[in-house]
């Protein structure tokens, strides 16, 4: 395994910082800075300099710290335990991280975001001998009453499966189900690692032919929203963008709703949370 690419911080501009040197980094490769590790993310590479992008308060940081590349880039993890959980941008488990750190989050703080030790009432539906490719369903998991989760096989794999666990409680760290393609073998577990962008593979687009039920008289008679579709909130300050937002986060005819908060909006979660 090759060494992961190191080089040292000689500029800081708030959240930005510049690496001297010719590195191995690569865009949007994740990268940790600092003596503490903090997270960054690599937005420009240039012929003698890096530009990193750190997302967590930079103070402290000094010229001379070391910068370590992770060799892949900024990912989440897509698996069993999301629903109903709290993030921040980077998918760390704020409720978790609070209870061992308290309400403020140190800077450098990690931990896995999804609970690798919780058991899940696992269904496989794979069996030995079955050949299958990017997208089929190998196993579900009831996460909620109303989620059905179900496992698939990641993008750019297919091939036979060569073993499969029977169905039972298993946590997200345990092999369910193993597909061998040609001499290459893959271990499926519950969870997927994915880069944050770069969008999730589909087959086919589905016509928007089903609407929304907002619970909202105005919006379904007047402007009516698809299942699978977009729509935008434009306007000035105070005139009832969030709450509006709000109203659909708890009205609309959804099973999972997921709320996503910056600045002002982030403040105000706490009022459907």
């Amino acid at each position: 395994m090759a060494e992961p690419s190191q080089g040292t911080i000689y500029g800081i501009n708030g959240p930005v910082i510049k690496v001297h040197g010719q590195h191995a980094f690569k865009m949007r490769e994740m990268v940790l800075v600092g003596e503490e590790g903090l997270i960054g993310e690599v937005i420009r590479v240039l012929d003698k300099e890096t530009i990193i992008q750190v997302y967590e308060n930079t103070t402290g940081l000094k010229p001379r710290g070391p910068v370590v590349s992770t060799g892949k880039p900024l990912t989440i993890k897509l698996g069993p335990g999301i629903i109903g959980s709290i993030f921040d941008g980077i998918e760390r488990p704020l409720t978790r991280i609070a209870e061992n750190t308290g309400a403020f989050i140190r800077r450098g703080s990690t931990m896995d975001n999804l609970d690798r030790d919780r058991l899940w009432n696992v269904k496989v539906l794979a069996k030995a001998g079955d050949m299958v490719k990017s997208g089929a369903v190998v196993a579900e998991v009831q996460e909620t009453e109303s989620v059905l989760h179900k496992v698939m096989v990641p993008p750019g794999i297919q091939g036979e499966v060569v073993e499969a666990v029977v169905s039972g409680q298993y946590n997200i760290s345990q092999t369910i189900v193993t597909v061998k393609e040609g001499k290459e073998i893959y271990n499926l577990t519950l969870v997927q690692e994915w880069p944050v962008r770069e969008a999730r593979p589909y087959r086919k687009r589905l016509p928007l032919n089903i609407p929304l039920v907002t619970g909202q008289r105005v919006i379904d008679t007047m402007f009516p929203i698809a299942k699978g579709g977009t729509a935008a909130i434009p306007g000035g300050f105070g005139t009832g963008k969030t709450l509006t937002q709000h109203q659909l986060a708890k009205w609309s005819n959804a099973d999972i709703i997921v709320y996503v908060g910056c600045g002002e909006r982030g403040n105000e979660m706490t009022d459907v949370l």
